[in-house]
């Protein structure tokens, strides 16, 4: 073997991708909700089933300088969680979280996905549009997209409070031990990592988790909006954001947002 499929195959195992599906096009095309005329932002938070279709496509066609920069470092679980090791070892890879957020990437990797999506999207003839970027927001768009109309919006949902009227929480995020009781009195459900993109109750505007479960990256490195299920309920306000150093976080992850060029 030489060098080459050497270090190929070495990330591969590093990165630990799954076989899963390859970009369904229908599925992004009703995966994103219009933010303003020619704005438009996902549903949901980028999974792993997406990300590792992109790390496949890096594999197949053997750019091994972006392979590097675009791996995922399962080892950052290590950092935010005592019982590390199932996930370290499953979470990437195990179809049971295919539809779960990816986290453990950094900035440049982020980018970089949504410079692939804007190149696999507008080159299929089968698209909606004939021209889109996908790329991460602006803290004032993504702010938009929370408020879902609203500008005097605290949180994505309606009012000021985290649990709804059966006293369930509305939100991932990590919870204080006076959190696990609900309103009834009854033990309340505590997600200790994510939660799946499609989880909870979405926005006015359709957008799921805009709030807690993980904190999401914005166009400027080392900003994360949203909070996540890693950080305390302060971060889960709209206006609210998490100062980190850019790299690979547990607790950070991204979602897309789209610029429609020509329809």
């Amino acid at each position: 073997m030489n060098i080459k499929k050497q270090i190929l195959a070495a990330l591969l195992i590093f990165t630990s991708v799954a076989t899963f599906s390859q970009v369904n096009l229908k599925e992004i095309d009703k995966s994103i909700v219009e933010i303003e005329k020619i704005l438009y932002a996902s549903k949901y938070e980028v999974s792993n089933e997406l990300y590792s279709t992109f790390l496949k496509s890096l594999i197949k066609s053997g750019d091994v300088k972006n392979i590097s920069i675009t791996k995922i470092d399962t080892s950052k679980w290590r950092e935010s969680t005592s019982n590390s090791e199932p996930f370290v070892d499953l979470y990437h890879s195990h179809p049971a979280y295919k539809k779960y957020p990816v986290v453990n990437i950094s900035h440049e990797a982020a980018m970089m996905f949504c410079k692939w999506l804007t190149n696999e999207y507008n080159s299929n003839p089968k698209r909606k549009f004939k021209k889109v970027i996908f790329r991460l927001p602006s803290e004032k768009e993504w702010i938009m997209a929370a408020q879902a109309g609203n500008s005097s919006a605290i949180y994505p949902w309606k009012g000021d409070r985290l649990q709804n009227k059966k006293g369930e929480f509305v939100c991932n995020f990590k919870h204080e031990n006076k959190d696990t009781v609900r309103l009834d009195g009854k033990p309340n459900k505590n997600v200790n990592i994510t939660a799946r993109v499609d989880s909870y109750r979405p926005n006015k505007f359709g957008i799921y988790n805009m709030s807690g479960n993980v904190s999401e990256m914005i166009n400027k490195n080392g900003i994360a909006k949203g909070g996540s299920w890693y950080e305390s309920l302060e971060f889960l306000t709209i206006a609210s954001k998490s100062v980190y150093d850019g790299s690979a976080k547990s607790f950070v992850g991204f979602r897309y947002f789209v610029d429609i060029i020509k329809k």
